[in-house]
């Protein structure tokens, strides 16, 4: 595992932008999973800006790794997120997006070994140890891609609450997301991490228990894992 420390949110995004860049560049097939959410904006603005320059990308392609359904659409969720922050801006094709779906989850992870494997994976890091929708209660370190239910009782219910609330949908019963296993398939992960509501769980990450209460302490058998934090989410780690 290699952890790099940067002062700042933009010098974590400058770092992460340079490796998706390196990836899209290579002359063959690539194969990303890349994040949703309010962690990699950043990141996705220096790509794009850089693509500008005429990087062709028509090499590159993308997966989700989780989705949850919108009703009235054959898109889950992430896929919605992900067209509006990185694929419509950055251009990329529709044929060099995979979306992992309701439907399709049980075939997901044989898709992408038949297309290479994984090449990179980005992911974020989740405050009660979540990573993609490997969540607290649900998370089994068995498991490549699965279906998981959505409970009142998970400790994590409220997101899905507020998340659909500003979709104006009612919670659905459930969601899909790649498994530990298919993350550690990937051949090289990288863990964004920004914010001093991170540093706990950064630091329980690293070197608290190995357990699926917090999942992603299994990150730590990856074998090619680099975690890149600002100062804020790395000040509880020496």
């Amino acid at each position: 595992m290699k952890i790099t420390t940067v002062k700042t949110y933009e010098a974590m995004s400058e770092l992460a932008a340079a490796t998706i860049l390196s990836k899209m560049t290579l002359d063959r097939r690539v194969n990303c999973a890349l994040t949703a959410g309010s962690t990699p904006e950043k990141t996705y603005e220096l790509v794009i800006e850089r693509m500008k320059s005429g990087i062709d990308c028509s090499n590159f392609h993308i997966y989700t790794f989780d989705g949850a359904p919108y009703e009235g659409s054959e898109h889950t969720t992430t896929y919605i997120e992900m067209k509006k922050m990185f694929y419509e801006p950055a251009k990329i094709k529709k044929e060099n997006i995979h979306e992992m779906t309701m439907e399709n989850y049980t075939i997901f992870d044989q898709q992408i070994e038949e297309a290479g494997g994984l090449d990179l994976m980005v992911i974020g890091l989740g405050s009660d140890g979540h990573f993609c929708g490997n969540m607290p209660k649900t998370t089994d370190f068995d498991s490549l891609s699965y279906e998981a239910q959505i409970k009142p009782e998970y400790p994590w219910y409220d997101v899905f609450v507020e998340i659909y609330k500003g979709y104006n949908q009612p919670v659905p019963e459930s969601f899909v997301t790649m498994g530990p296993l298919s993350v550690l398939k990937a051949k090289e992960v990288l863990l964004i991490v920004n914010g001093s509501n991170k540093a706990e769980a950064l630091a329980k990450m690293l070197k608290g228990p190995l357990t699926e209460d917090f999942p992603a302490s299994i990150l730590r058998l990856h074998s090619n894992i680099t975690v890149i934090a600002d100062e804020a989410a790395a000040k509880l780690i020496s």
